[in-house]
This record gives structure tokens, sequence and C-alpha cells, in this order.
């Protein structure tokens, strides 16, 4: 996994006219794919443009009031969206943030574990998504606990909240 990631937690602060955003104050964070890394940006309501052909994903949140315990900034249909569009993905950054947002919905109740599968390759999770009967396959990347604390750590700087 590459020691150099990039990815920063929202500031708060509208990446186009660089107004900081108020307490619960609504904006868009957009994700986009820079191939060895993912970049966040954030937008007011005023600035935001709508999606385009460049971005991964996006969402919308707000800025949780101070005195607010820190929460997950984005519901359940944006992180199975931001699973789903890394299906298929075999760069070492893109597997790792599925396999981690794989046991993210798992804890969360959303997917659940069916079974294992060996391959030649390695193992493979599989997940159900019972609501919509839908089979996930995740690759186990086989990452010790440093790597999982590390990009378990980047899954919630996207997200904006501690995992």
């Amino acid at each position: 996994m590459p020691d150099d990631w990039h990815i920063l937690r929202g500031e708060k602060t509208c990446v186009s006219c660089g107004r900081q955003f108020e307490e619960n104050e609504s904006y868009f964070s957009a994700l986009f794919d820079r191939k060895t890394e993912f970049e966040r940006l954030d937008y007011c309501a005023n600035c935001w443009q709508g999606e385009t052909p460049e971005m991964f994903s996006f969402w919308q949140t707000a800025v949780p009031p101070k005195e607010e315990k820190q929460r997950l900034l984005v519901d359940d249909d944006v992180l199975l969206d931001f699973f789903r569009r890394l299906e298929g993905a075999t760069d070492e950054l893109k597997v790792n943030f599925r396999y981690i947002l794989g046991l993210v919905l798992m804890r969360r109740k959303i997917l659940k574990f069916t079974d294992v599968r060996r391959t030649e390759t390695g193992e493979v999770l599989v997940l159900d998504l019972t609501k919509e009967k839908t089979t996930f396959e995740v690759v186990n990347p086989g990452l010790d606990e440093e790597k999982i604390a590390r990009v378990t750590e980047e899954v919630g700087k996207i997200l904006n909240v501690e995992l």
C-alpha cells in the first residue's frame, strides 16, 4: 500500500469560493480518482455544479453541531454506492478500500457475511445484500493489523469520521 497518500479530511471550507461552512450547513463532498490516490473536495451549495464525469463518487452532508459527538456523515446508500463503484478494481488502493468498506458495511448490518472462498490467488469474502438479494465477492488483500488501521483511517478521512 502506498505510504504517500494525501487524502485529507474535509476542511469544512468550499474549494471553489473558499468560504468556511457554518454549523448545520449542508454541503457537497466529491471524490476524485487520481489513480494512485483519492482526492476529496468539498463545495458549498452555491458553488456545487452537480456530478461530473471526472467524479468517482459524491454525497451531500452537513457540518455537525460543535457539541455533537462525531458521527458518520454519510448514509448507508453512499457507503454502498462507493463499495459498488470499487467492484472489479485491481489496483491495491481500491482493493484495500473495498475490503475495509465491506467490513464497515457488515458492521452496520448492511451486508451479511455468508462464506469464504479460497482461490488460487487468495481468499474472497462472499457478502450478501439481503434487501436486494445481491451477492458480492470481496478480495481479502491480506492486510496486517497496521495496514488495516492505515486503510481504515484513510476511509475515515474520506467519510469524515473515525471508524
